[in-house]
């Protein structure tokens, strides 16, 4: 079987995590896997293209930039498309499976996409396409994140915020959204399978595609982090007040980070310290240490591991890879309501609270908190964790359900 994996980016977000994971962990069964991505940082090659196997920078660093320039205006991407691997994709023999995940932000015009798709399915009869969907951007106009907004069940006819992700400075989306969602019609005409590792965004795409066109498989944590995990040794007490870990990639987004539920915490004084992880930091107090952005994934799981709690307040999530990590090290997660947050804890027998709830949880340490959240202790839930969330699992789901096909 040959696999290609492909994602808007290699190694930044938990799209690329997850892709990345099972192109690791084809290529260790034997499998023969490839990664294809769109661009690094500044439309350049990605720092991390070195570090993997078979991994290859599909697209120029003009379409991309031409992509984020133009898509204020225009609300999608105009240019890219995937056909400098044609020949790549129709000459290799045997099947091939053609698994995409994130597509969008500034990568591929999705028109031509799926004119790719059907040039090489008319040519090759044993190629298959799968889908991951890591957010909404299949059901609406414009947007991946709905942020509480459910304006694409009618249309997208106004977009309540002209900044939510990708962002734009014309409102186009009521004009595009028909269009666009025909483009996925002729996706499932080709046999194309859909999967999300949620099932709030599968329930949404069937709701406007048909009942049973995507199915769940979880996101389960990586390669590397695993690794991290055997060698880690879980604290079950840490010293002086709790700790509490805010993380978050732009900490200033408050669709990720609830701003004002951080500084309420923050306010409570010498009660509890706040540990934040990630850049542009607008937490500042006594009890506020900002650790910046740690590209070191063993660095970011060791400075978890020496603190009482993850805080989990984001909107825009789908299943958030971190509350997996933070579970599975023995972090308990104090989590705000949010479907994502909901699916991602109910597995490892946690729940979500109410602001006020959470006020109270901040100043418990790790092993009442374990209690509290989990109705169990450190070692049971985080026993159970390391179980509910294996990406060895999610593999093994992965390669069933190709070979399924």
């Amino acid at each position: 079987m040959n696999i290609l994996q492909f994602n808007v980016r290699l190694a930044e977000g938990g799209a690329a995590g997850v892709a990345l994971d099972l192109h690791q962990r084809a290529l260790q069964k034997g499998l023969h896997s490839q990664f294809v991505y769109g661009y690094g940082k500044g439309g350049k090659k990605s720092v991390s293209h070195d570090n993997y196997p078979q991994v290859i920078k599909q697209t120029a660093r003009i379409t991309s930039m031409a992509n984020l320039a133009l898509f204020r205006l225009f609300n999608r991407d105009l240019f890219g498309n995937l056909n400098n691997l044609y020949r790549t994709v129709t000459r290799t023999r045997g099947p091939v499976v053609l698994h995409f995940h994130v597509l969008h932000s500034y990568w591929l015009n999705l028109d031509d996409v799926v004119s790719f798709c059907q040039k090489v399915k008319a040519h090759k009869d044993d190629v298959t396409f799968v889908w991951t969907l890591h957010d909404h951007w299949s059901v609406t106009g414009r947007c991946a994140f709905l942020d509480g907004c459910d304006g694409w069940k009618r249309g997208c006819q106004k977009c309540p915020t002209l900044s939510n992700y990708p962002p734009v400075k014309i409102d186009r989306a009521h004009q595009l959204v028909e269009g666009k969602r025909q483009l996925f019609r002729h996706m499932l005409a080709l046999g194309c399978q859909f999967i999300s590792p949620s099932q709030h965004v599968a329930d949404a795409f069937n709701s406007l595609y048909g009942e049973g066109r995507c199915r769940i498989i979880n996101n389960g944590i990586d390669v590397a982090t695993e690794a991290i995990l055997a060698e880690l040794t879980p604290l079950t007490t840490t010293a002086g007040k709790p700790k509490i870990a805010v993380v978050a990639h732009d900490l200033r987004y408050d669709g990720k980070t609830n701003q004002q539920l951080v500084r309420d915490i923050i306010a409570l004084g010498e009660t509890v310290e706040v540990h934040t992880f990630g850049k542009f930091s607008p937490f500042e107090g006594k009890n506020v240490i900002n650790h910046g952005f740690l590209t070191d994934k063993r660095q970011l799981m060791n400075e978890l591991n020496q603190l009482d709690a993850l805080l989990f307040s984001s909107r825009v999530d789908n299943y958030p890879l971190i509350l997996c990590e933070a579970l599975s090290i023995g972090v308990p997660v104090i989590a705000t309501h949010s479907e994502a947050a909901q699916e991602v804890l109910q597995k490892s027998g946690g729940r979500t609270f109410d602001n006020d709830e959470v006020l109270q949880l901040v100043t418990l340490p790790k092993a009442e908190l374990a209690q509290a959240v989990f109705g169990d202790s450190l070692q049971a839930f985080r026993d159970r964790s390391r179980k509910a969330y294996s990406g060895q699992q999610m593999l093994e789901e992965y390669v069933s359900f190709y070979q399924s096909l």
